[in-house]
């Protein structure tokens, strides 16, 4: 994984330091090695971590006679046999999987290369013969890249800090703290800095002298037109779990590639069970090192100490247990903040920091996760009240009230508890509403309880449930789809690509110099699983992720694979506090510089803090995303923007 910076400007001089002032700015991206290409106009730089061609892959890389550059962070898995494919055309220089872009593009075009990448991936490439920049993500974002342009300059970069670092000056993003406050979701064109754009997954960013820059969209999920169970047989069924089953050994044995040690990360849960299990068949001749969180001064709800020591002791690995009290998810919540760059509302963001300076500390550089399972598989417990949205009011009340009782520490956060923000224009427009966007908008109700009168009056200007499905192919991608598949779409692009896969994934992990290789997120995975009928993902209204249950059933354990879903959760910080803790976060959301932020209410806020140690457990845990907005912004307000 790397760390990559373009300008484009006349100013040769100020374009040098800013380009200086940004890889240092993204040295924890790649800390192994740097390199520089430039001409008249553009500069491109390139921090490296090595993992693939560690001897031989310095970029930014140039074809033979300099006309097309490329700088490239992360992987591009399917290298090897593309590089023998134009071994005959093109002179490779390198080792590096990056340098295949270049055979690539001058065969293909810009848009016809993308299909043929297979990984996580953004990069730039320049085109001297006509003058133009391109950036391009991957699909899913698992990768970032953001951009910003005047009339002076266009910079590229993989965070927006390095953008900073150009002199670009922080400001927040209105649009985007507006929908963190009344949703929790940022725009997937947007980040929290005002100016500072992303390039969207899935898409092309052409920079191209004289006009603004352009976005081209390269691919999108397609789900099938099924609103209704399809009866299956047996032997229809094992057909799918043998085909799921092949796809994802594939995917795993495919990220296991690396010139460095790889491990893994492993909760209690399904996803990162089946990696681990995986991992130790592919690689049985060493042991699969498997890093997980435990929480031992909480409940075991939160607590999966035991699920994973299981599983270790089953695929004969090696157990690393990061042991995580609330006081660490306060000490580092201003760090994790300043190197994800985003919003959070429960500890989990904290907890992926330290798991991930743990992973470093014991010598790894690559770690592979089980995000993008649910996504994959819908394997959301609120997915569940999607699926019954369509039944009778007497079967959908008591199909609701066993998801309810079955998962207590996603209430309030995944699963609407209380008043919701008008929600009515979803259901005009889809027919229902799904149910993560009506807890978002449950966390948004409670949150502007405690919103300056300012901020309140710009936030309820907006009709932010009609911009956001202004913002998407309706009737194209969603029309006629399962009401699962819908909700689906909307989770991946709203909560996915900035939250699990940036906040949450690249964030955490590049602030310790670590890969996140995701096997669930290969792309043909998932278009493969994106076709399934839904009875193989959710079967019976209760068992999520039936078709990996099957299909894993060689690697995990019994306790696993009878396992109901259960969303990795922290322990919320409103819930198990220390009196030093309670009071560290009651001096830091009610002191001046707080309210000089001009976002909240302090007095209100003050109320709030004041009221938790008397609350229910339940209102202690479904105001912990209120409480920990508070922070992340109070957070990224002082270490950006100040």
């Amino acid at each position: 994984m790397c760390g990559i910076t373009a300008i484009v400007s006349r100013d040769k001089r100020n374009r040098n330091n800013s380009l200086h002032n940004a890889l240092k700015i993204l040295e924890l991206r790649g800390p192994d090695e740097q390199g520089v290409w430039e001409d008249e106009l553009i500069s491109i730089g390139h921090r490296r971590l090595s993992v693939m061609g560690v001897t031989n892959g310095k970029q930014p890389i140039s074809s033979q006679d300099e006309q097309i550059v490329v700088a490239c962070n992360g992987e591009l898995y399917d290298y090897r046999k593309l590089r023998r494919e134009f071994a005959g055309e093109y002179p490779f220089k390198t080792d590096s999987d990056s340098e295949v872009l270049i055979p690539l593009y001058i065969k293909y075009g810009i848009e016809g290369m993308m299909k043929y990448l297979i990984g996580e991936f953004a990069f730039v490439i320049y085109d001297k013969r006509i003058d133009t920049l391109y950036a391009a993500r991957d699909r899913f974002g698992i990768k970032p890249l953001c951009w910003y342009h005047d009339q002076y300059q266009t910079v590229i970069a993989s965070k927006a800090k390095a953008i900073m670092a150009c002199g670009v000056k922080a400001e927040w993003d209105n649009i985007s703290l507006m929908q963190s406050l009344s949703m929790h979701y940022q725009p997937t064109d947007r980040t929290m800095f005002a100016n500072i754009r992303q390039v969207e997954p899935g898409h092309i960013l052409v920079c191209k002298k004289g006009t603004p820059p352009k976005t081209i969209k390269y691919w999108d999920i397609n789900y099938p037109k099924d609103t209704l169970y399809t009866p299956l047989t047996s032997a229809e069924e094992r057909k799918y779990i043998d085909e799921f089953h092949g796809l994802l050994y594939e995917s795993v044995k495919t990220r296991l590639i690396s010139d460095v040690p790889v491990c893994c990360h492993l909760s209690g849960g399904l996803d990162s069970s089946t990696i681990a299990g995986m991992m130790s068949k592919i690689r049985s001749n060493e042991p699969t090192h498997c890093f997980s969180i435990v929480f031992p001064d909480t409940d075991t709800e939160y607590d999966e100490d035991r699920l994973a020591t299981e599983t270790v002791e089953h695929i004969g690995g090696v157990m690393h247990r990061i042991k995580i009290s609330q006081s660490q998810i306060v000490d580092n919540l201003a760090d994790a903040v300043y190197h994800s760059e985003g919003l959070a509302v429960n500890g989990h963001l904290s907890c992926k920091y330290l798991l991930n300076q743990e992973i470093r500390k014991e010598g790894f550089k690559v770690a592979l996760t089980g995000e993008g399972a649910d996504e994959c598989l819908a394997g959301y417990p609120h997915l569940r009240k999607d699926i019954i949205a369509n039944l009778s009011n007497a079967e959908r009340e008591e199909w609701t009230k066993r998801l309810y009782q079955t998962n207590l520490a996603i209430i309030g956060t995944e699963i609407a508890v209380g008043n919701t923000l008008d929600c009515s224009a979803l259901e005009h427009k889809l027919g229902f509403i799904p149910s993560f966007l009506q807890a978002k908008a449950s966390i948004g109700h409670r949150m502007y309880l405690f919103l300056s009168d300012d901020m309140l009056k710009e936030c309820s200007s907006h009709d932010f449930f009609n911009e956001l499905l202004a913002r998407y192919e309706i009737d194209n991608l969603l029309k006629r789809r399962h009401t699962v598949n819908q909700s689906l779409y909307f989770w991946i692009k709203l909560t996915l690509c900035n939250y699990i896969l940036g906040t949450l994934g690249d964030g955490c992990e590049m602030a310790s110099s670590i890969e996140g290789r995701l096997p669930f997120l290969d792309h043909r995975l998932f278009e493969y699983a994106a076709k399934l009928p839904m009875q193989m993902k959710i079967k019976a209204y209760t068992n999520e992720k039936y078709i990996l249950k099957e299909a894993a059933k060689p690697y995990i354990t019994n306790r696993v694979y009878n396992r109901q879903k259960h969303p990795f959760q922290s322990p919320p910080i409103t819930r198990f506090f220390s009196k030093e803790d309670f009071s560290r976060m009651r001096d830091e959301l009610t002191s001046l510089e707080f309210s000089n932020i001009g976002i909240f209410d302090t007095n209100k806020v003050a109320k709030l803090i004041d009221s938790i140690p008397s609350m229910s457990v339940l209102d202690q845990t479904i105001f912990e995303p209120v409480v920990m907005l508070m922070l992340t912004i109070k957070h990224m307000n002082n270490r950006f923007l100040q």
